[in-house]
């Protein structure tokens, strides 16, 4: 009986793994580097990117608001209202939707030392009583000038009495500008200049005549 004719790979289907010599390989084939220092590396990069803090509550130079272990939960919450005003048999019409400054929690965590949860805490009571702004950073999105209003915790034996989970009650600070109007196109609506002290003039006849009957004698003090 004849042996069956069995064919023979181009390319040997070998692994990369140390003594394994290099061979040759189909083309196209993803190949994975067995160098020492490119693996380190790729390691270091990829807890580099797992360890950057993408979660979490930040002052305007990066720092977050207080170290913890861990972001647990994010709440956020954007709200708007719309003024509504009522008409004959019982309808009503809405106008005027206003944007209201966004709400959010942001829960963190603290383990570690007394001394590690002690700093922790008085950081967050610090922040609570600033006006300082905050950013919530979030891998999706990034909400800006966040202000701490208030923050609660519990400890139980369930959950662990040596870890602290705070939860900051953040809330929009809005910015408000000052108009400033120029060139207008009439001189009554632009902004008032201050040009220094004004000297005391006589009315004139005319300009007595618009305020009625008064006297125009200089006295002490300016005209009387």
């Amino acid at each position: 009986m004849a042996m069956p004719i069995i064919s023979v790979p181009l390319y040997p289907d070998v692994p990369f793994a140390d003594g394994v010599p290099s061979v040759l390989r189909a083309p196209g084939t993803v190949t994975i580097s067995t160098d020492p220092a490119l693996i380190l590396a790729d390691a270091i990069g990829i807890l580099q990117n797992v360890l950057t803090p993408v979660w979490g509550v930040f002052d305007d130079t990066g720092l977050p608001v207080a170290i913890a272990d861990t972001t647990l939960m994010l709440e956020y919450m954007a709200d708007s209202r719309v003024a509504n005003y009522p008409q004959e048999q019982g309808a009503f019409g809405s106008y005027n939707k206003v944007q209201v400054p966004y709400r959010g929690t942001v829960s963190l965590v603290c383990g570690r030392t007394v001394a590690d949860r002690e700093a922790f805490l008085a950081a967050i009571d610090a922040a609570k009583q600033s006006t300082d702004l905050y950013t919530i950073a979030t891998p999706d999105a990034t909400y800006a000038d966040a202000n701490i209003v208030a923050y609660d915790y519990r400890r139980t034996t369930k959950n662990g009495a040596a870890l602290l989970i705070v939860n900051l009650h953040i809330e929009e600070i809005r910015q408000t500008g000052t108009a400033a109007f120029a060139n207008t196109q009439n001189p009554a609506s632009a902004d008032p200049v201050n040009q220094g002290q004004v000297q005391t003039q006589t009315p004139t006849a005319a300009q007595s005549a618009l305020f009625g009957p008064v006297s125009v004698a200089s006295g002490v003090g300016g005209v009387v």
